[in-house]
Parts: C-alpha cells; sequence; structure tokens
C-alpha cells in the first residue's frame, strides 16, 4: 500500500503545487482523497486512468478540498469510465454531490443526445460518521474526527490498513484528544501545519488574520508532540499553510519535539 501526494497546495495560488489531494494506492487500484485543484491532472501524471478511479473519500468541504471534484467526474465519464463513481464523505456530502452532478446537467444532456452512453455517471454517495470503518478486498479503512477544525465541524480522519502498513490521513486543523490513539504505531501520519508568523510575511496577511488562519491548522509543535505520542514512524506534511515557507525551516521545528523521519511533501511524491 502506498501513499501519493497528488497535490500538496493550500488556498493561495502556488506555480508549484496543485489543489490538495491524495490517493491511496493498494494492488494497482488508485483510491482519491479528496479533489482539489489539478486532480485530474495529477492523476494523470502519477501513471493512472482517470476512468479507473473509481472511490472518493472527502475530509471535509473546504473548496480547496473540492475544486477539483466536478472536473474529475466529468472527465472519468468522458474518457470511458463504466463504473459509478463512489463518494464518501461527512455531512453535507450528499448536497455538495447533487449540487455538482446540477451544475453538469446542461452538458452531460448535450453530449449523451450526440450519442455519449449515460453509463458511468452514476455516484453513490455514502455519509461517514466519527466512528465508522469499512473493509474491502484491499484495506481496513477507520474513520474518526479527530482535529479541530475553525468552525468546521464536519471533518473526519482516515487510516488505511494493508500489506502490513498503516496510513493516517489526519486532514486540516489541529489534533484533539483522539488522534495520538487513532495514529497510534502509523507507518506514515499526514499533518497539514501552518506557521502564523510566514502568513505575515509571505501573504501580507495582517496578524488577527493569520491568528485565525492558523486557528484552523496545526502548529509544528502539536506536529511533533502527537507524532511522538503515536509513536508513528513517519511524518508527512502536506498543505502548508503558507505554501512558500521554507521546508528545512518547518522540519527543524518539528524535529524539536519527534525524532523519526519528517517529509515535507511535493507533488506527485509517493511514498
Amino acid at each position: 500500500m502506498d501513499l501519493i501526494l497528488l497535490g500538496t497546495g493550500s488556498p493561495p495560488p502556488s506555480p508549484g503545487n496543485s489543489g490538495h489531494a491524495n490517493a491511496i494506492v493498494v494492488n494497482e487500484k488508485m483510491y482519491l482523497l479528496d479533489a482539489g485543484r489539478n486532480v485530474v491532472r495529477q492523476i494523470t501524471a502519477s501513471g493512472f486512468n482517470v476512468k479507473d478511479v473509481d472511490t472518493l473519500f472527502f475530509t471535509h468541504f473546504h473548496s480547496d478540498h473540492f475544486t477539483g471534484f466536478a472536473d474529475f467526474y466529468i472527465t472519468r465519464w468522458l474518457f470511458g469510465a463504466t463504473n459509478p463513481l463512489t463518494v464518501y464523505g461527512p455531512e453535507p456530502v450528499k448536497e455538495i454531490v447533487e449540487r455538482m452532478q446540477h451544475y453538469y446537467e446542461y452538458d452531460i444532456e448535450i453530449r449523451a443526445n450526440e450519442g455519449k452512453p449515460r453509463e458511468g455517471l452514476g455516484i453513490e454517495v455514502i455519509e461517514f460518521s466519527p466512528g465508522d470503518s469499512l473493509r474491502n478486498e484491499d484495506f481496513l479503512l477507520r474513520v474518526d474526527k479527530c482535529t479541530l477544525h475553525g468552525n468546521v465541524d464536519d471533518i473526519l480522519s482516515y487510516s488505511f490498513e494493508s500489506e502490513g502498513r498503516k496510513i493516517v490521513i489526519a486532514s486540516d486543523g489541529s489534533p484533539n484528544q483522539k488522534l495520538v490513539s487513532f495514529a497510534e504505531n502509523a507507518d506514515i501520519l499526514m499533518m497539514h501545519p501552518c506557521l502564523p508568523e510566514k502568513i505575515v510575511e509571505m501573504l501580507g496577511q495582517t496578524a488577527s488574520m493569520a491568528k485565525i488562519i492558523a486557528g484552523h491548522h496545526a502548529s509544528t509543535t502539536e506536529i511533533g508532540e502527537t507524532a511522538t505520542k503515536a509513536n508513528v514512524k513517519k511524518v508527512v506534511l502536506s498543505h502548508v499553510t503558507p505554501p512558500m515557507a521554507p521546508s528545512e525551516e518547518i522540519k527543524q521545528e518539528i524535529a524539536r519535539y519527534f525524532d523519526g523521519e519528517i517529509i515535507v511533501g511535493k507533488d506527485l511524491m509517493k511514498i
């Protein structure tokens, strides 16, 4: 089981970072987690065919985590998908999917009337709640609310176990009391750090706005302490805020609290 960082960006546009999206790959099958900007391009760049990706998990519904969803949906249909798409996520996943489908109704009708088969347009939506789990032929999945992300109450962390590995995607936000046990002994713990002082320096935001943004993310101290308490082997950082923050500085700050491997993620990195 592998983790592919399809996009490591955060909301500020950055030439070197596509929007936030990850993939779990098991038995040569890709499972998509979140769908930020450019996700279709990134799936293709990683060596997979968009039409073969049949499952999408959402962590939450800030726009930067699903701006590429509509493009992914229509592109997989246009270029050969025959299986329905299964979408998992917290509330309001059903409403998000319905609105996306409505967005493309006009285009779908035009293409269907020209003879494009409707096969592959179907979507099955499954709403997850904290504490849910799923076992299929490829992995055991556990779901819980392990982060605090500002006023976004509906946010989930995902733990995948397969082939002797455990990969935990904590998602945005500072860790709550559940994350340590949820990520215990993980091979990979992915978290999303924020450096408030760099938001002021590099994005020109006010100190008060930087404080609000920082309240939606994990500090380097929280990441290091959580990784140590959970006894994880490796910390992978993505969705860094701001995206141009120096990688070595981030690693040094986390290394004060965690002596395992620290990777500052780059687009299309496979771990």
